[in-house]
């Protein structure tokens, strides 16, 4: 219980620093064989075909992209949390920028990049958790 509890301590001490990198998992299947694309929905764990990979969003702790129906100086940025593991593993956190660095993580030589974060603001609308996603890349570190 207490190896548990100094794990997930570490997770949530390395999130809250904005290291993206990990240390090494050694575990088979977690693998990933070339490029690969999918849209997580808020919430929902999605596993990564043919690997032994889950992925989850688990927030959308910033969000200050310039709406689409305003015209901006800056396009804004938003910071999304992807939980990552391998098998049952713990799962180990991804903060990832749409505009700012970082876009993009390694974990477990697996490079994850963020693609995309729907819905697009609208002026005068709020977006609740439940409503975005997140198109996300995975390929191997070469």
């Amino acid at each position: 219980m207490r190896k548990r509890i100094a794990a997930a301590a570490t997770v949530v001490v390395l999130a809250a620093c904005g290291r993206t990198a990990a240390p090494h998992v050694d575990l088979e299947g977690a693998f990933v064989p070339g490029l690969v694309e999918v849209t997580l929905p808020y919430g929902e764990q999605i596993q990564i075909a043919g690997t032994v990979l889950d992925l989850i969003l688990t927030d959308v702790p910033e969000d200050s992209r310039c709406p689409t129906n305003v015209a901006c100086v800056w396009a804004g940025n938003a910071v999304v949390e992807v939980g990552i593991r391998a098998g049952m593993g713990p799962t180990f956190l991804l903060r990832l920028n749409t505009t700012l660095e970082p876009r993009s993580a390694e974990w477990n030589d697996i490079r994850v990049t963020l693609l995309d974060l729907t819905p697009l603001p609208m002026s005068g609308a709020t977006i609740i958790p439940a409503d975005y996603s997140v198109r996300i890349r995975l390929e191997p570190v070469s």
